[in-house]
């Protein structure tokens, strides 16, 4: 049959359906001795591309599902929220930058004093696919009572190297103790003899004790025999207890004091003492005051476990440890100080070689320091 031949040549015809036992009519543009086989050849090939289609389209349709999915409920569960607060404020930062590449709805839920945090702790869990914690009151509160929110995850922070080993608990701590340890060894080069150096503190806390041990190793490998003046307070005047430390002879303290930092370095402007700030870089706060921040990424930790919550790869009973060598912890150096301080340009130049030099060692793992934060079992059920 040519080309141009009639309507004809394009008749119907039956193929058999084998689950109806029905007719079918399929159109066939072949005239053969066995048109009814090259019409089941043609069915065949319209139910192949069919399904074709349909396989192409099932990803675009699971996207759309996942578009319309309710958004990731996350809960930051903190004492002291405070701005002013160094290491609340990379976790609300932490928290705001992850709100930007994922769908996201976030709260900030302040368990400070007076609070009951057991039930905050509860409402969230109840409330939120993931809650974030990261002080000692509210690690114990987390340990009591996960283990009754089975498909709610957590997310701890500031913990032992051990983490909290349950199902839906993920935690990143930090090996503070290197950072620490380098700022007592700097800080050790810049004193003399007769000086002695501090840790002023709003509360004594496992990871305070752990970064104050590193802080005495490192003071002793650069001056044997150096003395730290340790003091625990979270009432007095900023002013005041820097006199008090300066009267006895303290020429560079650490300053951990939450949400009074900034007020003590503030302070420190009006005293001959030098500071070393915790948690973020303090040095614009007082200019030729502070030659160091010892940095803990809380903002990056906080990112990390929203990111793994909304990507499906939180992994319960891990725990990640943030240190020198991935980044996540830092001795920050004041590149201004020397000439705002009127250190000497030579004895500057080796307390920088020295904290290079011990950063390498403590990266490849030729200096150990010691946890003091004590491990605890999560009271939860697997």
């Amino acid at each position: 049959m040519d080309a141009c031949s009639s309507k004809e040549a394009l008749r119907p015809t039956a193929v058999k359906n084998y689950a109806s036992n029905r007719p079918v009519p399929v159109f066939s543009r072949w005239s053969g001795k066995d048109p009814g086989l090259w019409s089941l050849a043609l069915f065949l090939a319209v139910l192949a591309l069919q399904l074709l289609l349909a396989a192409t389209l099932v990803p675009g349709a699971a996207i759309a599902s996942d578009a319309q999915k309710a958004p990731l409920k996350v809960a930051l569960l903190l004492e002291d929220g405070a701005d002013t607060n160094p290491a609340a404020r990379l976790m609300k930062a932490g928290l705001a930058r992850a709100a930007k590449q994922c769908r996201m709805q976030t709260f900030l839920v302040q368990a400070g004093p007076g609070t009951d945090k057991v039930a905050l702790f509860r409402q969230a869990a109840r409330e939120c696919d993931l809650v974030l914690v990261a002080e000692p009151g509210l690690h114990a509160v987390l340990r009591s009572n996960a283990g009754n929110f089975r498909t709610t995850s957590f997310g701890c922070l500031d913990t032992s190297i051990l983490g909290l080993r349950a199902a839906n608990i993920m935690s990143i701590t930090f090996d503070d103790a290197q950072p620490a340890f380098l700022a007592g060894a700097a800080a050790a080069l810049l004193v003399k003899d007769t000086q002695r150096l501090g840790w002023l503190e709003a509360a004594e806390t496992p990871a305070g004790n752990t970064m104050l041990a590193g802080f005495a190793a490192g003071a002793t490998i650069s001056k044997p025999g150096v003395r730290i003046v340790r003091r625990t307070d979270s009432v007095r005047e900023p002013k005041a207890l820097l006199d008090e430390l300066a009267a006895q002879s303290v020429a560079v303290t650490v300053i951990a004091q939450g949400a009074r930092t900034e007020s003590f370095l503030l302070a420190l402007k009006q005293t001959p003492l030098f500071g070393i700030g915790m948690d973020a870089d303090m040095a614009p706060l007082a200019p030729g005051h502070v030659p160091f921040s010892i940095i803990k990424r809380f903002d990056r930790a906080v990112e990390e476990l929203c990111l793994r919550k909304a990507r499906g790869t939180f992994q319960g009973r891990e725990t990640l440890v943030y240190s020198l060598k991935n980044g996540g912890t830092q001795l920050v150096i004041n590149k201004d100080f020397a000439a705002r301080a009127h250190v000497d340009v030579q004895t500057w130049s080796h307390v920088q070689r020295r904290i290079g030099e011990l950063a390498r060692e403590l990266e490849n793992g030729n200096i150990s320091l010691e946890d003091k934060r004590v491990p605890t079992l999560c009271n939860c059920l697997d």
